[in-house]
Protein backbone atom coordinates (compact mmCIF):
# COMPACT_ATOMS: atom_id res chain seq x y z
CA UNK A 1 0.00 0.00 0.00
CA UNK A 2 2.73 2.66 0.74
CA UNK A 3 4.52 2.58 -2.58
CA UNK A 4 0.93 3.06 -3.90
CA UNK A 5 0.85 6.03 -2.53
CA UNK A 6 4.36 7.50 -3.41
CA UNK A 7 3.42 6.01 -6.82
CA UNK A 8 0.30 8.13 -6.80
CA UNK A 9 1.97 11.49 -4.89
CA UNK A 10 4.91 11.71 -7.68
CA UNK A 11 1.99 11.30 -10.67
CA UNK A 12 0.23 14.18 -8.76
CA UNK A 13 3.59 16.05 -8.62
CA UNK A 14 4.49 15.47 -12.13
CA UNK A 15 0.79 17.05 -12.74
CA UNK A 16 1.83 19.73 -11.15
CA UNK A 17 5.10 20.35 -12.22
CA UNK A 18 4.18 20.49 -15.74
CA UNK A 19 1.35 22.90 -15.55
CA UNK A 20 3.69 25.40 -13.07
CA UNK A 21 7.36 24.25 -14.05
CA UNK A 22 8.24 23.19 -10.09
CA UNK A 23 11.51 21.91 -8.84
CA UNK A 24 12.25 18.22 -9.48
CA UNK A 25 10.59 15.84 -7.92
CA UNK A 26 13.92 14.40 -6.28
CA UNK A 27 15.23 17.50 -4.81
CA UNK A 28 11.88 18.25 -3.28
CA UNK A 29 11.71 15.06 -2.03
CA UNK A 30 14.98 15.41 -0.63
CA UNK A 31 14.39 18.33 0.74
CA UNK A 32 10.99 17.93 2.58
CA UNK A 33 10.65 14.01 2.17
CA UNK A 34 7.30 14.52 -0.14
CA UNK A 35 7.16 10.42 -0.44
CA UNK A 36 6.73 10.01 3.35
CA UNK A 37 3.07 12.32 2.48
CA UNK A 38 0.19 10.49 3.63
CA UNK A 39 -1.53 10.95 0.66
CA UNK A 40 -1.32 13.03 -2.83
CA UNK A 41 -4.43 15.33 -2.21
CA UNK A 42 -4.08 19.34 -1.67
CA UNK A 43 -0.43 18.46 -2.32
CA UNK A 44 0.89 21.68 -2.62
CA UNK A 45 -0.51 22.87 0.33
CA UNK A 46 0.90 19.67 2.24
CA UNK A 47 4.22 20.81 0.66
CA UNK A 48 3.78 24.52 2.12
CA UNK A 49 3.05 22.76 5.38
CA UNK A 50 6.14 21.09 5.44
CA UNK A 51 8.55 24.07 4.15
CA UNK A 52 6.64 25.94 7.54
CA UNK A 53 7.17 23.24 10.00
CA UNK A 54 10.68 23.21 8.83
CA UNK A 55 11.73 27.03 8.78
CA UNK A 56 10.20 27.01 12.35
CA UNK A 57 12.69 24.76 13.39
CA UNK A 58 15.40 26.98 12.13
CA UNK A 59 13.64 29.89 13.20
CA UNK A 60 13.68 28.65 16.55
CA UNK A 61 17.39 27.44 16.46
CA UNK A 62 18.80 30.87 14.99
CA UNK A 63 15.93 33.10 17.19
CA UNK A 64 17.47 32.09 20.15
CA UNK A 65 20.81 33.35 19.05
CA UNK A 66 19.43 36.46 17.72
CA UNK A 67 17.56 37.14 21.04
CA UNK A 68 19.28 35.37 23.45
CA UNK A 69 16.86 34.21 26.51
CA UNK A 70 18.38 34.85 30.04
CA UNK A 71 17.25 31.66 31.26
CA UNK A 72 18.54 29.58 28.13
CA UNK A 73 22.10 28.21 29.23
CA UNK A 74 22.52 26.70 25.73
CA UNK A 75 22.33 29.71 24.08
CA UNK A 76 24.28 32.22 26.28
CA UNK A 77 27.16 30.22 25.78
CA UNK A 78 27.13 29.74 22.73
CA UNK A 79 26.55 33.75 21.23
CA UNK A 80 29.64 33.68 22.86
CA UNK A 81 31.76 32.48 19.81
CA UNK A 82 29.92 34.84 17.54
CA UNK A 83 31.37 38.10 16.30
CA UNK A 84 29.37 41.01 15.54
CA UNK A 85 29.23 40.48 12.05
CA UNK A 86 28.20 36.89 12.28
CA UNK A 87 25.78 37.69 14.69
CA UNK A 88 23.99 40.23 12.48
CA UNK A 89 24.31 37.87 9.48
CA UNK A 90 22.27 35.44 11.84
CA UNK A 91 19.45 38.24 12.43
CA UNK A 92 19.58 38.60 8.02
CA UNK A 93 19.00 35.05 7.91
CA UNK A 94 15.98 35.20 10.49
CA UNK A 95 14.57 37.71 8.75
CA UNK A 96 14.50 35.73 5.45
CA UNK A 97 13.19 32.84 7.04
CA UNK A 98 10.47 34.96 9.30
CA UNK A 99 9.49 36.49 5.90
CA UNK A 100 9.31 32.81 3.88
CA UNK A 101 7.61 31.34 6.89
CA UNK A 102 4.75 34.38 7.00
CA UNK A 103 4.53 33.96 3.48
CA UNK A 104 3.91 30.11 3.71
CA UNK A 105 1.42 30.25 5.82
CA UNK A 106 -0.36 33.35 3.63
CA UNK A 107 -0.03 30.73 0.74
CA UNK A 108 -1.80 27.99 3.03
CA UNK A 109 -4.73 30.38 3.73
CA UNK A 110 -4.88 31.62 0.30
CA UNK A 111 -5.50 28.11 -1.48
CA UNK A 112 -4.43 29.21 -4.97
CA UNK A 113 -2.63 26.09 -6.16
CA UNK A 114 -1.14 29.05 -8.82
CA UNK A 115 0.30 31.07 -6.11
CA UNK A 116 1.25 28.44 -4.01
CA UNK A 117 3.43 27.38 -6.63
CA UNK A 118 5.04 30.50 -7.02
CA UNK A 119 5.93 30.55 -4.03
CA UNK A 120 7.29 27.00 -3.87
CA UNK A 121 9.80 27.68 -6.71
CA UNK A 122 10.64 30.98 -4.99
CA UNK A 123 10.87 29.44 -1.89
CA UNK A 124 13.25 26.67 -3.79
CA UNK A 125 16.04 29.65 -4.94
CA UNK A 126 15.93 31.57 -1.78
CA UNK A 127 16.33 27.95 0.33
CA UNK A 128 19.88 27.02 -1.40
CA UNK A 129 21.15 30.47 0.37
CA UNK A 130 19.48 30.33 3.82
CA UNK A 131 20.48 26.12 4.14
CA UNK A 132 24.24 27.27 3.14
CA UNK A 133 24.29 29.94 5.97
CA UNK A 134 22.52 28.02 8.20
CA UNK A 135 24.85 25.26 8.03
CA UNK A 136 27.79 27.64 8.87
CA UNK A 137 25.76 29.08 11.76
CA UNK A 138 25.05 25.63 13.28
CA UNK A 139 28.41 24.34 12.63
CA UNK A 140 30.14 27.02 14.92
CA UNK A 141 27.16 26.46 17.49
CA UNK A 142 28.52 23.07 17.63
CA UNK A 143 32.49 24.12 17.25
CA UNK A 144 31.55 26.01 20.38
CA UNK A 145 31.00 23.29 22.60
CA UNK A 146 34.36 21.33 21.73
CA UNK A 147 35.72 24.30 23.05
CA UNK A 148 37.31 23.41 26.37
CA UNK A 149 36.17 25.29 29.53
CA UNK A 150 35.62 25.02 33.19
CA UNK A 151 31.81 25.74 35.05
CA UNK A 152 33.35 28.50 36.56
CA UNK A 153 34.19 30.36 33.30
CA UNK A 154 31.09 29.03 31.74
CA UNK A 155 28.61 30.05 34.45
CA UNK A 156 31.03 33.09 36.20
CA UNK A 157 30.09 34.41 32.52
CA UNK A 158 26.19 34.24 33.25
CA UNK A 159 26.91 35.62 36.99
Amino acid sequence: MGSDIIVNIEKEYAALSKKYKLPEFKEMDEELEVSSFDSEKFLLKSIIRKIAEKLEFYIDIIGSLVHPDGSSISSMYEIRFFSDNEKNEMYILFKKMMKCYRNAIGEILANDAKEQAQFLNSFFSEWTEMKKSLRQHISKMKESWEKESTIEEDLGYFG
